[in-house]
C-alpha cells in the first residue's frame, strides 16, 4: 500500500478559466464597442446542468429543462430538446457518434432511455433511433448509473434498489435487442463498466457495499464477488491498457484496482472521495479532506478549510502526483 504523501509532486498541468471565443470581428459575443472589442468574457454553461460526459470531440451536458448541450473545441455551444422534463444520465460512446441518455418526459418515476444518432438529423435535431422504459419491470425505481459497450451490443443500467438490467443485442434498435435483469441486490448500484478481453466481455458492478464482475458474453452470466466494500456514485472508473484495463474503486480509505477475477493493488489516498476519473494514464480524484487543521496565521485558508475540494492527478505507473489544486465546488471532471 503506497501512501500518496510520500509520492513526488510535479506540475504537469495548467489551470485556467475558459473564455468565450472571439467573433469574426475580434469581439466577444455580445460585446459592445464601448466595452472593448477584444474583451473576452468567461464561458458560462447553461444553468441547471444535471449530468456531464464527453466523447467524439465534444463535452456533453444535460440539464433540468430536458435539453442536451454540446461544447466542441470551438467552444460554440449548441443544444436540442431531448426530454420534456429533465435529463438525468448521459453516455457518449468514444468510437461511434452515438449518445445514450436517460431522462423524464412526465412526472413520476418513469425514466426513459433514448438512443441518439448524432450523425443523422431529424428536423434539425439528432435522430432518436430508439426509446424504451428504463425501469426493470413494474416496480418504480430510480436510475443511478448507465454504461454502454463500444461494440453497441451491450448496455447496462444500474438502479438505487440494487438491480442492474442488461440490454443485449443492437442497442440502437428495438427488434434486435432484449433486456433482462442481470443483478439483484440490497444496496444501490453506484458504478458500471464493461471490459473486453479477446472474445470475453465482463461487466463490473459496484454498489455502496460490494464489487462484483459478470461474464455477459456467454450464457448464464457467471458472477464473481471481488470485494465486500464499494464506493459512492461517480467514484469508479475503468483504466486504460497502461493499467491493464483494471476497474478502479475509490473508497474513503483507499483506492482499489480490480481484475475481473481478483482484486489487484490498492493505494492509500485519504479523504472523502467525490469523483474518480481516468484520462490517458492518469487517475484523477476529487476529494474533500476529512482532516480539519487548527487555524493559524501561518496556514493558508485553502489548506485548513474542510469545505474545499481537492483535485489530484496521479500517475500510478511512476508513483507521482502530476498536479494538485483546490476548488470551491466541483460538479464533474471531463476530458476530451
Amino acid at each position: 500500500m503506497a501512501a500518496y504523501l510520500q509520492w513526488r509532486r510535479f506540475v504537469f498541468f495548467d489551470k485556467e478559466l475558459v473564455k468565450e471565443p472571439l467573433g469574426n470581428d475580434g469581439a466577444a459575443p455580445g460585446a459592445t464597442p464601448a466595452s472593448g472589442s477584444a474583451a473576452s468574457k468567461f464561458l458560462c454553461l447553461p444553468p441547471g446542468i444535471t449530468v456531464c460526459d464527453s466523447g467524439r470531440g465534444s463535452l456533453v451536458f444535460g440539464d433540468m429543462e430536458g435539453q442536451i448541450w454540446f461544447l466542441p473545441r470551438s467552444l460554440q455551444l449548441t443544444g436540442f430538446q431531448a426530454y420534456k422534463l429533465r435529463v438525468t444520465h448521459l453516455y457518449q460512446l468514444k468510437q461511434h457518434n452515438i449518445l445514450a441518455s436517460v431522462g423524464e418526459d412526465e412526472e413520476g418515476i418513469n425514466p426513459l432511455v433514448k438512443i441518439w444518432n448524432l450523425e443523422k438529423r431529424d428536423g434539425g435535431n439528432p435522430l432518436c433511433t430508439r426509446i424504451f422504459p428504463a425501469i426493470p419491470g413494474t416496480e418504480p425505481t430510480v436510475v443511478s448509473c448507465l454504461t454502454v459497450h463500444e461494440n453497441l451490443n451491450f448496455m447496462a443500467i444500474g438502479f438505487t434498489d440494487g438491480s442492474v438490467t442488461l440490454n443485449k443485442g443492437d442497442i440502437t434498435r428495438d427488434r434486435h435487442s432484449k433486456t433482462q435483469i442481470l443483478h439483484k441486490g440490497n444496496y444501490p448500484v453506484t458504478g458500471l463498466a464493461f471490459r473486453q478481453a479477446g472474445k470475453t466481455t465482463h461487466l463490473f458492478v459496484v454498489t455502496t457495499e460490494n464489487v462484483q464482475s459478470y461474464i455477459v458474453s456467454g450464457k448464464d452470466y457467471p458472477r464473481v464477488e471481488l470485494d465486500t466494500h464499494g464506493c459512492g456514485l461517480r467514484c469508479s472508473a475503468l483504466s486504460d491498457p497502461s493499467q491493464d484495463l483494471q476497474f478502479i474503486v475509490a473508497g474513503d480509505e483507499c483506492v482499489y484496482l480490480y481484475q475481473p477475477d481478483e482484486r489487484g493493488p490498492c493505494f492509500a489516498f485519504e479523504g472523502h472521495k467525490l469523483i474518480a476519473h481516468w484520462f490517458r494514464g492518469y487517475l484523477i480524484i476529487v476529494s474533500r479532506d476529512q482532516k480539519v487543521s487548527p487555524k493559524s496565521e501561518f496556514t493558508s485558508r485553502d489548506s485548513q478549510s474542510s469545505d474545499k475540494q481537492i483535485l489530484n492527478i496521479y500517475d500510478l505507473c511512476n508513483k507521482f502526483i502530476a498536479y494538485s489544486t483546490v476548488f470551491e465546488d466541483v460538479v464533474d471532471v471531463l476530458a476530451e
